[in-house]
């Protein structure tokens, strides 16, 4: 039944890449990181550094990887610090490499890569205003593409493929880390956004045919006045053909009815013993 299931949703290309195959518009991707000192007050006066990368759009004919980065200016602390390390440093590098069969990949799926790394000190830090501030780095990671169910041999709003997201997990100075795929079907404008916010287990979205996918990873984290740590994510996710790492509900309840029925048939095979 399991085999049946996954011959009805995984097209025969299944040794393929998603993108290649279903994305013939290309992938855009796009980034975004924001270096704060904000008052410890709430009276929202902060000195800001940021940084948005071009717009990237990702041809798996011209390229197996591309990458969208942004690097924003050291942040110091526009109101002075008497601890001469108080600053924010930051950079976002978000990554999308190609699956296999796209001539220069290194992995089987198309696989999203989102690194933030950097440091923040406010051990005395103040901002422009004069207040004692907190320390916040503020990061987003954008992929855009659309899933063209002809182009892949597949039909409309059928199961193409799956976007697989390994667990989420905070950090000690991590405030957010989320990610948010907002489905859109071009037929009825119709638009699902679902939210996936850490702590999370590993998880599977289902990706359809003939739809477009806004996936975004968003990460803050936050230093409190008075502390000088380093920060930073790696995170990873793809798109693949196959779930099989993540069983999905159905998939479970089926494997839940074959287990069931080989403890059945087995039950009954050992009455048959005993009767003999």
């Amino acid at each position: 039944m399991l085999f049946l299931q996954h011959a009805v949703f995984v097209p025969s290309v299944s040794a393929s890449s998603v993108l290649l195959d279903f994305a013939p518009n290309n992938t855009k991707m796009n980034s975004t990181l924001f270096l704060k000192y904000e008052d410890i007050h709430g009276f929202g006066t902060m000195d800001i550094s940021s940084a948005a990368a071009p717009l990237i759009i990702a041809d798996p004919l011209a390229a197996p990887q591309f990458d969208s980065i942004s690097n924003p200016p050291d942040l110091f602390p526009l109101g002075g610090s008497t601890v001469f390390k108080d600053s924010i440093s930051g950079q976002l590098d978000f990554k999308l490499g190609f699956g296999v069969p796209v001539a220069g990949a290194t992995h089987p799926d198309d696989t999203f890569n989102v690194h933030i790394s950097g440091r923040m000190s406010a051990v005395d830090a103040h901002n422009a205003i004069g207040h004692e501030s907190d320390a916040i780095s503020e990061g987003k990671a954008v992929a855009d593409f659309y899933l063209d169910a002809a182009h892949g041999g597949a039909v409309g709003g059928a199961v193409v493929g799956f976007a697989l997201f390994p667990k989420l997990t905070m950090g000690p100075f991590d405030r957010v880390m989320e990610v948010i795929v907002t489905e859109t079907d071009p037929a009825t404008g119709v638009s699902v956004a679902t939210p996936y916010a850490a702590p999370h287990p590993d998880f599977a979205h289902n990706l359809l045919g003939d739809r477009y996918y806004n996936i975004t990873f968003s990460y803050q984290a936050f230093v409190p006045f008075g502390v000088d740590p380093p920060y930073g994510v790696d995170y990873s996710y793809g798109l693949s053909y196959s779930s099989a790492w993540v069983p999905e509900p159905a998939s479970i309840g089926l494997m839940g009815f074959g287990l069931l029925g080989m403890g059945l048939i087995r039950r009954h095979r050992k009455r048959g013993v005993v009767r003999r």
